[in-house]
């Protein structure tokens, strides 16, 4: 007799279960009894089919409850990686609820402060303002950085900040870029305050650049500039200067915000902002007609600009970080700082001093406060006051103190 060898396939074990059967002659009783049976398969073959399946199931049943076993195991990991993941991301650098009106008032920001990586200052809560630093630079923005500050604000060829010097206080730190946030500005030529002392790129015409550079150039050298500079292959954001109330032509602005576009494109660039601008209209139109959106506005704190008490809600409209510089040297900190209200609010809420308190008061307001400190001490205040242990307002706190600046800021 012949051996007739066929495979089947299982999905459990593959290729492997081999069906040998003999082939013999048949006499005619066997075919007429085939016959027969074959008749009788079309009256029950659907209740053979039943038991054949039923029969298949129960022998790979144990085979399926462990395929079922791993699956579920599998997206059960998966979802609890993805909320350990969200719970310890840390908070965006432009998001309102961190750094807005609801910072400190809800659940998650308890779980930051509980966690030990939030004794910081994130990107957005407080900045390190570079600013008018020269030759000691370097030092104060590793020290700031090593007292716990993440953002740093500095200027390309603007003629009070040496960018170089943030730079290498930067990588001096012992932190890592991705942790840092750094900022610069782009100053066109005719702004006041442009200077070229922070141009060291090597070259023919580059350094001093040219007077007569179109502003698309002065963007693309303004920029490399900045990256050497910092000695970073990307900057977090750069902002469109103005000298106070002395805006850019609009059409100047324009201009250079295209030619910046590219650079957020490719991502050189992550954030795009502007200074000095109080002019709701001004900036209305700049975010309609802008490709990339302006994500912050960094304006003097100071009662001659009403304190942008009516730019307020379209800063939060459109979703623009609200960034504040002379906070203790205007008008604001002159009113403050010998203020016997204020320091008994400041001793009432237990604050070590009453221009730690107006930085705070700022930060109720949804503003990011520019600190520029020159002391190590200050500086871990700062961070400790302001950010680790953040200064908890009460309602007729925040009354009493915008009486002392600006009632218009609170009502009662």
């Amino acid at each position: 007799a012949s051996l007739n060898t066929s495979t089947s396939y299982s999905p459990f074990f593959g290729h492997d279960m081999t069906l040998l059967r003999s082939r013999q002659p048949r006499s005619e009783n066997e075919a007429n009894h085939d016959d027969a049976a074959k008749n009788n398969d079309g009256a029950d073959g659907g209740e053979k089919d039943k038991g054949n399946a039923k029969s298949s199931f129960e022998r790979n049943k144990a085979q399926i409850r462990i395929i079922l076993v791993t699956l579920l195991c599998c997206i059960v990991v998966v979802v609890k990686t993805k909320i350990i993941h969200a719970r310890d991301a840390p908070p965006s650098p432009l998001s309102s609820d961190a750094y807005g009106d609801n910072a400190g008032k809800n659940e998650g920001d308890t779980a930051r402060r509980r966690n030990p990586a939030a004794k910081l200052a994130p990107m957005g809560t407080i900045i390190y303002g570079a600013k008018s630093k020269g030759d000691d630079t370097a030092k104060l923005v590793k020290d700031a950085i090593q007292a716990g500050f993440r953002h740093i604000a500095t200027g390309g060829f603007h003629s009070e900040y040496d960018e170089r010097g943030v730079g290498i206080g930067w990588k001096d730190s012992g932190v890592e870029r991705h942790e840092l946030y750094l900022q610069t500005l782009f100053l066109e030529n005719l702004v006041k305050g442009y200077g070229t002392n922070n141009c060291h790129l090597e070259g023919k015409g580059l350094c001093p650049p040219p007077s007569d550079l179109s502003t698309e150039d002065q963007v693309h050298l303004s920029i490399k500039s900045s990256l050497a500079n910092l000695q970073t292959e990307y900057i977090d954001s750069v902002l469109v200067h103005n000298f106070r109330a002395t805006l850019l032509p609009y059409e100047e602005t324009l201009r250079a915000w295209r030619v910046l576009e590219t650079y957020v494109d490719r991502g050189t660039i992550r954030n795009l902002g502007i200074v000095s601008v109080h002019d709701k209209n001004y900036l209305t139109k700049l975010y309609e007609d802008t490709r990339i959106k302006p994500t912050i506005v960094q304006n003097r704190f100071h009662s001659n600009r009403g304190y942008d008490i009516n730019l307020r809600p379209s800063f939060q409209n459109w979703g623009m970080e609200n960034q504040l510089f002379w906070i203790l040297t205007g008008s604001a900190g002159g009113k403050v700082r010998n203020n016997n209200v204020v320091k008994s609010l400041a001793e009432k809420m237990g604050v070590s001093s009453p221009q730690i308190l107006l930085y705070s008061f700022t930060m109720e307001l949804g503003g990011s406060p520019l600190i520029g400190s020159k002391s190590i001490g200050h500086m871990r205040e700062d961070v400790d006051e302001l950010v680790t242990n953040r200064i908890r307002w009460k309602k007729e706190d925040l009354v009493t103190m915008a009486g002392v600046i600006n009632k218009n800021f609170f009502s009662a």
